[in-house]
């Protein structure tokens, strides 16, 4: 059935570029399957633009506005657009936190993808790890510091305690932007300035030195979702990590073999983790979690669940399915599906006032 669907992204995020790029792809599978577009471009400002077909982001689309009362969206000039679903795919802050979902849920209108409380949750690392860690799954130790902190120096000996190398983090932002590995405690405290740069509560986390960087998907809603084949992100180019420069910058910075080369047993554990994960944040239509595992020993740890992966051409979670035999086109229907169905079951429960 063609159906009308708003494709809203770019905001507010660091992350801006890579969304253009995951909504770029998405418009087209969805064009091609038939469906009727919507470009709904967020400026770097906030403004929410209508973009023609074909039309690269920019701030000369028509504004427009959500109405909360209507349940549609108004135009400047007044005109109403009422899609059907709506498909947000935001990275990073104002996007995957639970804000812009806070919006849509207000439009009352179908939208793909998890809700506020999950959506909230996944961002934050501290709460994602406390949610693991509650369903069972192995999570590394940290230390958390917040601007608000008057001396760094007891929790930064405390973390020192943990062992080389550490993993400084923004709590908050996706795609490992402002990640840095420290190898030595004298730089430890450049690690947190560049931290601070992005959010006010900043985590240091025991590293796993060459660590196996191991992604599943998860596909479905809440209480009936599945994993895909897990993959792995093999670093090279002389990046000592997936970070943001091999993520978007060097073409030539990570290799992803699906399936990974590990036993059954690690297989499994992972998949069954991942959708794990999934439900105890109460994650809904798709995500992808990251694990760590330990060369040597074979051990593993929970890394991060993002909520709004990317779907670029070369995004890891649209080539998890691919080759779980999956293309692109039947996710974003199935992700359809699941924001109609989940809308549905919504206006079931009663509301008390």
């Amino acid at each position: 059935m063609i159906k009308k669907i708003a494709v809203i992204y770019g905001g507010k995020s660091p992350e801006h570029e890579v969304s253009c790029d995951s909504a770029t792809s998405i418009i087209n599978e969805l064009r091609s399957a038939g469906h009727d577009v919507i470009p709904v471009y967020i400026a770097r400002t906030g403004r929410w633009l209508v973009q023609e077909p074909d039309q690269a982001p920019a701030e000369n689309g028509t504004e427009l506005f959500p109405s909360f009362a209507e349940e549609c969206f108004l135009t400047s000039g007044g005109d109403k657009i009422k899609p059907d679903v709506l498909f947000p795919i935001i990275h990073g802050t104002t996007g995957e936190d639970g804000i812009l979902q806070g919006v849509l849920e207000m439009t009352g209108l179908p939208y793909a993808g998890s809700g506020v409380a999950a959506s909230a949750a996944g961002m934050n690392k501290v709460v994602s790890k406390q949610l693991a860690l509650a369903a069972g799954i192995n999570v590394l130790p940290h230390i958390i510091l917040t601007v608000s902190d008057e001396n760094y120096s007891e929790k930064i000996s405390e973390a020192e305690q943990m062992g080389f190398p550490l993993f400084v983090k923004p709590v908050s932002q996706g795609s490992s932007v402002g990640i840095t590995k420290v190898k030595r405690p004298e730089d430890i405290e450049q690690a947190l300035k560049n931290a601070f740069r992005f959010d006010r509560t900043v985590m240091i986390e025991k590293g796993v030195d060459s660590a196996r960087e191991m992604v599943c998907g998860v596909l479905g809603g809440t209480y009936d979702c599945m994993a895909s084949m897990v993959g792995e992100v093999c670093v090279q180019g002389g990046h000592e990590f997936y970070d943001y420069e091999a993520k978007y910058l060097d073409d030539n910075g990570m290799k992803l073999v699906i399936p990974a080369s590990i036993d059954k047993e690690h297989e499994n554990y992972i998949k069954n983790a991942a959708v794990k994960i999934f439900r105890a944040l109460g994650c809904n239509g798709f995500s992808r979690v990251d694990f760590f595992v330990d060369r040597k020993s074979g051990e593993i740890w929970f890394g991060e669940i993002n909520t709004a992966p990317g779907f670029t051409s070369h995004s890891l979670y649209p080539s998890l399915w691919k080759k779980n035999g999956m293309p692109v086109k039947d996710v974003l229907e199935k992700l359809i599906e699941i924001a109609v169905d989940e809308k549905k079951a919504g206006k079931k429960l009663e509301i008390r006032r």
